[in-house]
């Protein structure tokens, strides 16, 4: 029994297995469930809608570029709808198109469904690739069909236009597409975009032609609705661009009917003109602007159908959800917002200035290269010089004597050596008379007193030639370098424009809300770059009166808000502005070295006018300059031009102009500008703020002194002063700076009060070895002191002393 009990369940499990193994009714509709869930989807019933009438769409002519569009660029975007695009567009040509023709299009089709399915990331590598395939295959099938059926030039031409057509709407529409992955946050539209929306609805309103419901055109109504939509979204101009591009429609099929331009694009305008009564006011203003034109270029018999699809219209924008009505004007609004606001605008404008920039960079250069051509040896204008004084000797002197084959013929060399000597005789002498011509020349020549006059008169009129000619020459070098300067300031300068600024919206948002919550009032605001050395702020608010509130209360709340340190440029500019109502300023990431300045001066016997001047002023890179001029002399002239000095010196330099060249241009524009001697020293000091270089130019100034671990040094240079030399020799010493080092400038009037520079040297180094301050105004206000005691208390020239103090940024926190 227990055998048998063991034995028969076993027979009964394997006749029941093996029995199972033939029945699998839920196979299949797992995989069933699986591939409708992984193929129908509201984008796959949008694209198969939009697919089925683009087949229908039908241009004038009978040109029929939608559906190959269409079809190679879901297979490129949505590769996984491509079967059921390619069902519904056929099943939309067959609807509309027989013969032939129709079979020439869905071979196309079939063929762009396989090379596309086959190939897709061969053509996505390049963007002309889709658009070269799609208007090959049309253009090669239907000219290959016709040159078989019809044999025609016309059907040619329209084979090659349906082509190029198709391959245009297929690049469009290939950047279009990407919009349904966004769904709800689809956001603001790109360019490509819009455009290929504008396809879209073409071909849609196009494929709707001849269906009708009790006389009412579905191609119309929806039309309509559109327009309305656009009103509703947009305002009163994308209404109205709206409506011609549905009143283009009509046109672009069989029928010529521009009047329904002027009908749609008026209601357009006419809804926008209502938007702000919301739903009603919009279509009360549509419907208003569509009777007034209708009654005008509508025939009467068709103006009732008009009314009623105007009213249908009506309603099928009225009846839909307003949850989706108000996603979709969110879309749009991002969209014109994108398109309208500044940053768009900015960057057409800074394309279009770059190019301007460059051209003139690139005429600048041809002008530079032009004056640097054009200089000759200034030795050939004395040759050719020398040889008009020899010709107007002979003609003024000699023409018309007995003798004059003889001298300028026969014995040419001993009169050109005679007048040598002559010329020689003047320049050592000043003045050549009778009795100075050699005994040679004086037993031949019987016009003695007429040759010395012309020869003294020609000679002068030498000497000023060649003095003009040598000062050209040298202006012309000058002109030269100028112009090769300001042509890779303008390179420089466009290529600063032709970068992409990517406007960061996100934190421009939050940044005006946290300065909002503070109390602040932003007029602008906006966020440039990446986080790092790129990041620039903008800022544009109120005035504050000279408070420094941008120093010390928003570059603090921003740089906490952004987690990381800003500082604002050029942050002593702000006092110059108090009687401003704007203030604008930019923050920057904070550098590793700030400079405290610290300043001291007396004019000469304590007048109100001194002759030294200096400034500080902020560089691009992250430089920041330091400027000390002594006037020569004392009194307003020399305060005159050493302020003249400086001011050409910070504008040239703050333009972009580098330092050799900023400093030449002054120095030629003191030379050749003035008529009198105009002569200054300059002491530059250019910091890098990042890596705490400085850069020393000293052009005829007494020597800096700097302070650093305790010990002193000198920096000093041999060079004349700005305005002496028409070429002038700029040099540049390089240091490093570190944390509490000190940079001391002086004017020479702190030099030369004992009469021995290097005694006034040796004082200025005792007292920066023995302070024990490192703030720079107590050490400008202890040097100028010291200065004053030790002459006396009597100042017998201007005396200035400039401080300056580097801190490193990470050290001082």
């Amino acid at each position: 029994m227990s055998d048998k009990t063991n034995i028969y369940p076993y027979h009964r499990l394997s006749d029941r297995k093996a029995r199972s193994r033939f029945v699998w009714p839920s196979f299949p509709r797992e995989s069933i469930q699986n591939f409708l869930r992984k193929t129908l989807s509201w984008e796959t019933g949008f694209l198969s809608v939009i697919s089925f009438f683009a087949g229908r769409a039908v241009l004038s002519g009978g040109l029929m570029p939608f559906p190959a569009a269409v079809l190679s660029a879901v297979m490129i975007v949505l590769p996984d709808k491509g079967a059921w695009v390619l069902l519904a567009v056929i099943g939309g040509l067959v609807t509309v198109s027989s013969g032939y023709n129709m079979w020439a299009t869905v071979l196309a089709l079939v063929l762009l469904f396989i090379i596309l399915g086959q190939a897709r990331g061969q053509f996505r590598l390049k963007w002309y690739g889709v658009p070269i395939l799609v208007a090959g295959l049309v253009i090669s099938l239907k000219i290959g069909v016709y040159a078989y059926f019809a044999p025609d030039l016309y059907n040619y031409l329209v084979a090659i236009f349906e082509g190029i057509l198709a391959g245009c709407a297929a690049f469009l529409l290939a950047r279009t597409l990407p919009v349904l992955h966004k769904k709800g946050n689809a956001g603001a539209l790109k360019k490509e975009e819009i455009i290929g929306g504008a396809v879209i609805i073409i071909a849609f309103l196009t494929g709707l032609s001849e269906l009708e419901i009790y006389g009412i055109e579905l191609k119309n109504v929806l039309g309509r609705a559109m327009v309305i939509f656009a009103a509703f979204a947009g305002g009163s101009g994308f209404g109205a661009a709206m409506g011609t591009l549905v009143g283009i429609v009509p046109s672009i099929m069989a029928d010529i009917a521009p009047g329904m331009v002027a009908v749609y694009s008026f209601s357009g305008l006419m809804a926008g003109m209502f938007r702000s009564f919301n739903r009603i006011g919009i279509c009360i203003g549509f419907v208003l602007g569509n009777i007034l034109l209708s009654i005008y270029l509508t025939d009467y018999t068709q103006l009732i159908t008009a009314f009623l699809e105007t009213g249908a219209a009506v309603v099928l924008f009225m009846f839909i959800p307003s949850k989706r009505l108000y996603a979709l004007r969110s879309v749009v609004r991002k969209s014109l917002v994108r398109y309208n606001s500044r940053p768009a605008g900015e960057k057409r404008i800074k394309e279009l200035a770059a190019g301007k920039i460059r051209e003139y960079a690139r005429i600048f250069r041809e002008l530079s290269r032009a004056f640097g051509e054009i200089a000759c040896d200034v030795r050939v204008y004395e040759e050719n010089n020398l040889q008009n004084l020899f010709n107007g000797v002979a003609s003024k002197v000699c023409k018309g004597c007995s003798l004059y084959r003889i001298c300028w013929d026969k014995e040419f060399y001993k009169t050109y050596r005679n007048i040598m000597d002559m010329i020689s005789h003047i320049e050592v002498n000043g003045r050549l008379t009778e009795e100075h011509i050699s005994q040679e020349v004086r037993k031949r020549c019987t016009r003695l007193k007429e040759l010395a006059v012309t020869v003294n008169c020609l000679f002068e009129t030498y000497k000023q030639a060649q003095m003009w000619q040598r000062k050209m020459s040298e202006g012309r070098d000058i002109i030269a370098g100028q112009l090769d300067g300001v042509a890779l300031i303008m390179q420089n300068l466009a290529n600063e424009v032709r970068i992409d600024v990517r406007m960061r919206e996100d934190i421009e948002a939050i940044l005006r809300s946290e300065l909002a919550k503070a109390g602040y009032n932003i007029l602008d605001l906006s966020v440039t770059g990446d986080a790092g050395d790129a990041l620039e702020v903008r800022i544009s608010c109120p005035s504050c009166g000279g408070r420094t509130e941008c120093v010390n209360g928003i570059a603090p709340l921003v740089s906490g808000i952004l987690s990381q340190p800003l500082s604002v440029l050029n942050a002593n500019y702000c006092t110059k502005k108090t009687e401003e109502p704007v203030c604008e300023f930019r923050l920057l990431p904070s550098r590793a070295f700030t400079v405290e300045i610290g300043s001291s001066g007396v004019a000469k016997d304590c007048s109100l006018v001194s002759g030294d001047s200096f400034t500080t002023f902020d560089l691009s890179d992250n430089k920041f300059a330091v400027v000390l001029s002594d006037g020569m002399g004392v009194g307003p002239r020399a305060s005159i031009e050493s302020k003249a000095t400086i001011t050409l010196l910070e504008k040239l330099m703050e333009t972009g102009f580098n330092t050799e060249l900023a400093v030449k241009t002054v120095n030629s524009i003191l030379v050749i500008g003035s008529p009198d001697e105009t002569i200054t020293t300059v002491d530059l000091a250019i910091v890098d703020l990042m890596n705490g270089v400085v850069d020393f130019v000293k052009i005829g100034s007494a020597p800096s002194f700097i302070k650093r671990s305790g010990q002193v040094g000198m920096i000093r240079a041999n060079s004349l002063p700005i305005g002496v030399l028409n070429n002038l020799e700029v040099g540049a010493i390089q240091q490093q700076i570190g944390h509490d080092d000190i940079l001391v400038m002086v004017s020479d009037g702190l030099l030369g009060l004992a009469g021995d520079e290097e005694e006034g040297e040796s004082w200025i180094l005792d007292v920066l070895q023995n302070v024990m301050t490192t703030d720079p105004q107590n050490i400008a206000d202890l040097l100028l002191n010291k200065a004053i005691l030790r002459s006396g208390g009597v100042v017998e020239d201007d005396m200035t002393v400039v401080v300056s103090r580097f801190v490193s940024v990470v050290k001082a926190h």
